[in-house]
């Protein structure tokens, strides 16, 4: 139907960044380059790192 609104959209609140596992090299690579990513505003990028970072097969929040 033409002219009709849809209700908003409701989003959560945003995720805290994941921190690093401790002695984990591969936590501290994934935190650098979202640190470098961060710096370029790639905003993407950053979350996809987020993400891996979470997903990390033994992390712990």
């Amino acid at each position: 139907m033409p002219g009709k609104l849809t209700p908003p959209v409701q989003l959560g609140e945003p995720q805290p960044k994941p921190k690093p596992a401790a002695n984990c090299d591969i936590c501290q690579a994934l935190v650098h380059e979202r640190q470098i990513a961060q710096a370029r505003g790639d905003l993407s990028k950053v979350v996809d790192l987020n993400i891996e970072l979470r997903s990390h097969p033994g992390h712990k929040q």
